[in-house]
């Protein structure tokens, strides 16, 4: 059975992995991606959740969809910040030394010091570096495909005679036995066959006509939100605004719980701001990805979340436009905090928060979130 990466770091609870472990992986991993270097291609998903363990290694899942402006160097790039990880339990950052976090060969420290830096353009390049020259091929080298041999098909066996019949067969029936029917009668037994059919349609026809009912086609269905009630009992509903883009107030629900539960490998080992990435964008990217922002403080203090159930509850849409929504939701997750892996306290916290949204190309991230009093 396959299992990511990112998720056995997870059971480790950020427990690194030892050299020969990562040699192996890079090995396996450099060896698939040679061959879409080789084709001139790029993988353009490379990351612990893509690089998984199966029985005899590694494989690296196929991308989902073919990367338009991903490079076989960002390829490197990215199986160097896994590597790492697996290493430190941590991924890269610019501010510390990943090298005195992890013992490990100093050739292999300085060829993932180089793949970081983007110093190799293609994975046949580190591979020459990392592999001696009688390298053996694994089980995960890409195969070249080879055109099938279709061979002559093989003649049929030679007929055998049959025996001889030995069931009497029947007498042919004697044309000149048979009972004529003149045409005329024929043709005359058709035509008052198919009146009687036409005139049968008709009054078939008319009669559904006359009592079925009439169809009134459905009036549009709203997609406003109901909003709750202001003020004391009796008082009136404020109206929901009404949504002019694609992207629905459900589909705004889910993306937060989409990104509740990625919060899980983002506040904890491995840090994962790869996966915060996919679901954040302006200030909120800032505010976990700057130095000395919430994911930095967590690594450094040796601090992380571990997160339990949650309930997302939409409360009011804000706004709808084709590129921005903006919605009240009320938030409530169960949540413990340990330093240096204890636990140091657990909570339930309820809230309700605005969250922005806003389209970026393809997808929606959410662009800002604070509490509202």
């Amino acid at each position: 059975m396959a299992v990511s990466y990112r998720q056995l770091l997870l059971e480790r609870d950020g427990q690194p992995l030892n050299e020969s472990q990562v040699r192996l992986l890079l090995r396996q991993v450099l060896s698939q991606l040679r061959g879409y270097h080789d084709r001139h291609q790029a993988h353009g998903g490379v990351s612990l959740s893509t690089i998984q363990q199966v029985p005899h290694g590694c494989q690296l899942v196929p991308p989902t969809r073919t990367p338009a402006t991903t490079t076989p160097q960002q390829d490197i790039v990215a199986l160097a910040r896994a590597a790492v990880t697996l290493l430190t339990g941590y991924p890269p950052s610019p501010d510390w030394v990943w090298q005195e976090h992890c013992e490990i060969d100093p050739t292999l420290a300085q060829v993932l010091t180089q793949m970081l830096a983007g110093g190799f353009d293609q994975a046949g390049q580190v591979l020459a570096v990392l592999v001696p020259e009688d390298f053996e091929a694994t089980e995960f080298d890409t195969v070249p495909y080879q055109t099938p041999v279709v061979s002559a098909p093989t003649p049929p066996p030679p007929t055998q005679p049959m025996a001889a019949q030995t069931t009497p067969m029947p007498h042919p029936i004697n044309p000149q036995g048979a009972t004529k029917v003149p045409v005329m009668v024929l043709l005359l037994l058709g035509l008052g066959l198919g009146g009687m059919l036409t005139v049968t349609g008709g009054l078939v026809w008319f009669m559904f006509r006359r009592h079925s009912p009439a169809v009134v086609a459905p009036a549009p269905e709203q997609t406003s939100v109901p909003s709750p009630q202001v003020g004391g009992s009796g008082g009136q509903k404020s109206a929901a605004a009404p949504t002019t883009s694609g992207f629905s107030p459900e589909d705004g629900v889910a993306l937060v719980e989409a990104w509740l539960e990625a919060k899980k490998t983002i506040f904890a080992p491995p840090y994962d701001l790869d996966l915060a990435a996919n679901f954040l964008t302006g200030p909120a990217w800032t505010d976990v990805s700057k130095p000395d922002g919430s994911v930095d403080w967590l690594r450094k203090n040796n601090t992380y979340y571990r997160y339990g159930g949650h309930q997302v509850t939409l409360q009011r849409l804000r706004k709808s436009t084709a590129n921005q929504v903006v919605l009240d939701l009320t938030i409530q997750e169960q949540l413990n905090i340990y330093k240096n892996g204890r636990l140091r306290q657990s909570k339930t916290d309820r809230d309700t928060y605005r969250f922005d949204l806003r389209r970026v190309g393809d997808t929606w991230k959410i662009y800002d979130r604070r509490s509202v009093k």
